[in-house]
């Protein structure tokens, strides 16, 4: 991408903007298809705790897991992750801090250049994340690239 808009701090190199919006959208497209494989199962069925209060997904420590492997929506997003760059994972791995509040919009390169050390940038980090879509919707937000 190519700077001149004053924001080059919030430019991704690797990763296109497009990139980013199609993994999100097969994220959500795989997050259906696992909210309807755990439809039927209550709560108390995952063992976990009524939260005192605040949203809570009990089912979000599966992350895509109830989705069969070769189910096709599952498949086709890993196969968009797997064929990202080690950069662009990177990026993409900054993107999800970001969301998450771990950096700022303006600390893109410096959440980039922290991705950098981590040795784990399979496509399971990512897909082992059930609001991935969520949190790269709002990264790009966040940075102002909607």
């Amino acid at each position: 991408m190519s700077g001149g808009s004053g924001n080059e701090e919030h430019m991704l190199e690797s990763l296109t903007v497009e990139d980013v919006k199609r993994i999100s959208e097969l994220a959500k497209a795989a997050r259906d298809v696992r909210d309807e494989i755990l439809r039927p199962v209550h709560q108390q069925d995952l063992g976990q705790p009524k939260p005192a209060r605040g949203k809570h997904d009990p089912a979000a420590a599966l992350g895509l897991d109830p989705v069969p492997f070769d189910h096709p929506t599952r498949k086709v997003l890993r196969e968009a992750i797997d064929a990202l760059s080690t950069p662009a994972r990177r990026e993409l791995l900054a993107l999800v801090w970001i969301a998450q509040g771990d950096y700022g919009a303006a600390q893109l390169a410096k959440a980039v250049a922290d991705a950098a050390s981590i040795t784990d940038l399979s496509v399971d980090r990512f897909t082992s994340e059930a609001d991935l879509h969520e949190l790269l919707t709002k990264s790009l937000y966040e940075l102002k690239l909607t």
